[in-house]
């Protein structure tokens, strides 16, 4: 049976199957779902930045045979994922389009209600399967970044909201406010925006302007809560007071700042930017959690429990050179799941044996 896995830009090698379509920024196919790719297209995948592809190879029992001892192993320990997050790349490709329009047209009377409706299609999508978590390998690339990272920062931070048990109603209202976070950037010069290099000290203090943009932006429409407009004014505040636009310490910041907060510094990690490569899902955890003076501690360890990194059913490389397959995570450590050495059928369950301490997939 084939299932499609996640695998890292870097470990794309000839003849892998490609599992989904590569697309440009405009939506366009560029390597169709099934190729084989050769060196050329590994180059475009590489030059263009793409974090990386989903593939069959590695569940092909040609390519990785998994002896039968094995797989009797594996189906004994095997307990699905919990519900993710289920955005076809069409409704992504919509849903960024619209926001596009928006962004661009921010003083139209129909602001409110077409910001409302592309929140309306993009929670439907969400929770019409009831998702508790979100495969962070389902964050895809997008060189209008904006707009993509806006509807990604909505999604996380929804989750995150869930895990940390919000009401519905207050999670409704974070969505909305994580859509709407960057809004004001449709105020800042795209040169500046898009630029390729390191910004100078006067063009980040504009780049900051554009949380202050955004909440003026929505209060003058009337129809936005105070929540959504504090959390867009207060996005970027950090726990230490070295945040902006106010300084805010601690616990001054609002709860929805404090998720948008981690949601925005995940997404901006795992994307392309004018400046920079995207890093893995793993390398960003690791790093959102380096910022526990900055981001609130209960906050991430909401996100890391919202968060699946290696799907069961995964093909995955360990620390110690051996192949083996995800049979189960565990929502309190996602960077060390449960896993069956292929050849073998040995099972190690990283986040529990202590003799496994010093084994991670890589």
């Amino acid at each position: 049976m084939e299932e499609k896995i996640f695998v890292q830009r870097e470990k794309i090698e000839v003849g892998m199957q490609l599992g989904e379509s590569i697309k440009d920024s405009m939506g366009r196919v560029m390597i169709e779902n099934g190729v084989y790719l050769d060196e050329y297209q590994i180059r475009y995948i590489k030059e263009k930045m793409y974090p990386g592809i989903y593939t069959y190879r590695f569940v092909d029992d040609k390519a990785v045979p998994i002896p039968e001892a094995t797989k009797k192993i594996i189906r004994q320990h095997r307990k699905p994922d919990r519900a993710k997050i289920q955005l076809s790349a069409q409704v992504k490709q919509q849903l960024e389009e619209r926001m596009n329009h928006i962004f661009e047209h921010t003083e139209d009377e129909d602001f409110t209600s077409n910001s409302l409706d592309i929140f309306g299609e993009l929670e439907s999508a969400i929770f019409k399967n009831d998702a508790v978590a979100i495969d962070v390998n389902m964050i895809k690339i997008s060189d209008e970044y904006t707009f993509k990272h806006s509807v990604d920062v909505a999604a996380i931070s929804m989750m995150i909201g869930r895990e940390y048990g919000m009401a519905k109603e207050e999670i409704h209202h974070l969505g909305i406010t994580g859509l709407l976070h960057d809004v004001g950037k449709a105020k800042i010069p795209n040169e500046i925006l898009n630029k390729p290099g390191k910004l100078t000290d006067e063009e980040f203090e504009t780049i900051k302007n554009h949380s202050l943009y955004g909440y003026e932006i929505l209060k003058e429409k009337n129809n936005f809560s105070a929540l959504i407009l504090d959390g867009v004014l207060h996005h970027h505040e950090k726990m230490n007071g070295l945040g902006y636009p106010d300084k805010l310490l601690g616990k001054d910041i609002s709860l929805f700042s404090r998720i948008l907060s981690v949601a925005d510094i995940f997404d901006a990690l795992v994307t392309k930017r004018p400046y920079k490569g995207p890093i893995s899902g793993r390398e960003a955890m690791e790093m959102i959690l380096a910022l526990g003076s900055e981001l609130d501690n209960t906050v991430i360890q909401s996100f890391i429990e919202s968060v699946i990194l290696y799907p069961v059913d995964s093909i995955v490389e360990l620390s110690n050179g051996e192949m083996a397959k995800v049979v189960e995570n565990n929502k309190r450590y996602p960077t060390r799941p449960k896993v069956v050495e292929i050849q073998t059928g040995k099972i190690y369950n990283l986040s529990e044996d202590h003799s496994c301490n010093n084994i991670v997939v890589l």
